[in-house]
């Protein structure tokens, strides 16, 4: 039947037609698709960055964790870091990283070291990231393991081009850290002296960091030398400290008597807790100027005359020594009244001088002893006196010595005045020799 020929003979056709499309569909794609297939291509990404959060003037090692999301192997991979133009987070040493090998599904941990610059804003940074790397795979036709770069891409035509590197960004938030410092110190009195009691002592503290630092405790590490006035004086609670803020700390310390001139260094214990509640301590030095001191004391004393009785005009000679760290200026000496003793000062103070550290001065001093002065050994008072210290004024010693009044003078002393009249021995020894030649006189007539 002719119309069932022509049947058959178009469904051949169509057959042949649809086969020929067949052919040629799967050689456009051989054509297409390159040597390595897309899904099998490798994909390099940074999946994760340890420490993110960093602080300025900070250099840390900071890791990173590269993997291979791809199915495909990749082999020198290589991560360039863009650092060139970056100024507030760059990194130190090596810019570039290599990792030789990195299969499929595979990660590798890196380390690269990051410097923050000091005094920089809080805020985001980044740092943008180069990637090369080589794909590797088995070439079926060739046999063996063949790589070509990963941006290396073929057109259906057999030709092929260089595609955009793969690139991406590593960021870092930078929380500024609270910075604590020890400003001016100021002393009152400006000049401190060995022995000086409640010192008040103003030391300037300051937050310069970027972040707030709470729960400031200031505290001296006070010694023998330098000791807390009361209970407590010797620490400040400060509080809370923002960025750029200053605060006035007191502390009240007395100044032992034995302290050497010269530079007394403090430390400065300073504890707080950043914004993390992450507890900090510190050690700071503050430094006292303790400033030389004159210490006067008697050194000895004499009488004229010697052993002093009843009645007496006596010439009392004080020496006075210099034992302490600087210079007395105008040095003198002044009796103080003793209720007990028996003498009445005509002359009650005398000027020493200046002494200079280690020098002798006397002073001479006048008084004469009551008539009733009974013998004993009096106590007498006097206050040394030298100017001027220009915040505490005179200092004032006091020393006591011991003066003993006799009842009269041994033998032969030529400063005790005699108690007969001078010749009544011989007048009485005349009148003797008269008496008795008269009695033997009035013996020899009556005979």
């Amino acid at each position: 039947m002719p119309q069932e020929e022509r049947r058959e003979d178009m469904q051949k056709k169509i057959l042949v037609i649809a086969a020929i499309c067949v052919c040629i569909f799967a050689f456009s794609i051989v054509l297409v698709i390159p040597p390595v297939s897309a899904a099998a291509r490798s994909s390099i990404v940074i999946t994760d960055i340890m420490p993110t959060e960093l602080h300025p003037g900070d250099t840390r090692d900071v890791i990173l964790t590269v993997k291979n999301n791809g199915a495909g192997d990749a082999r020198d991979v290589r991560l360039n870091f863009q650092v060139e133009d970056k100024k507030n987070v760059t990194l130190v040493g090596r810019t570039e990283v290599q990792i030789p090998a990195l299969n499929a599904w595979r990660e590798k941990k890196v380390k690269i070291k990051v410097h923050v610059e000091e005094g920089i804003p809080n805020g985001v940074y980044v740092i943008p990231v180069k990637y090369s790397w080589y794909e590797y795979y088995l070439d079926p036709e060739l046999g063996y393991y063949i790589s070509i770069p990963n941006n290396l891409f073929y057109l259906p035509d057999g030709g092929s081009f260089w595609g955009n590197p793969v690139t991406s960004d590593i960021s870092f938030t930078v929380k500024g850290s609270a910075i604590i410092t020890i400003g001016e110190v100021y002393t009152e009195p400006v000049h401190v002296r060995p022995g000086y009691k409640n010192v008040k002592m103003t030391v300037q503290v300051w937050n310069t960091g970027e972040a707030n630092a709470k729960d400031v405790m200031a505290k001296l590490s006070c010694n023998d030398k330098i000791k807390p006035s009361r209970s407590g004086s010797d620490q400040v609670y400060i509080g809370k400290m923002t960025p750029g803020k200053g605060v006035t700390a007191l502390f009240y310390v007395d100044i032992a008597e034995d302290v050497k001139a010269g530079v007394c260094s403090i430390p400065l214990m300073i504890q707080y807790k950043d914004t993390g509640n992450v507890e900090s301590e510190l050690e700071k030095s503050i430094e006292v100027v303790v400033e030389g001191k004159p210490k006067l004391e008697v050194l000895s004393h004499y009488t004229e005359p010697t052993n002093i009785s009843a009645g007496d005009h006596v010439r009392l000679h004080v020496k006075v020594r210099n034992t302490g760290s600087e210079a007395a200026k105008s040095v003198s000496v002044r009796v103080t009244e003793v209720a007990d003793a028996p003498f009445n000062f005509s002359k009650k103070s005398d000027n020493v001088g200046d002494l200079k550290v280690n020098k002798v001065g006397s002073a001479i001093l006048e008084f004469t002893v009551d008539a009733n002065a009974t013998n004993e050994v009096y106590p007498q008072s006097l206050e040394i006196r030298c100017a001027e210290d220009p915040d505490a004024g005179n200092y004032t010693f006091n020393e006591k010595i011991q003066l003993e009044v006799f009842s009269g003078m041994p033998e032969g002393s030529p400063d005790e005045p005699s108690s007969s009249t001078p010749g009544f021995e011989a007048l009485f020894s005349l009148m003797a020799i008269l008496i008795i030649s008269g009695f033997l006189l009035c013996i020899k007539k009556s005979k």
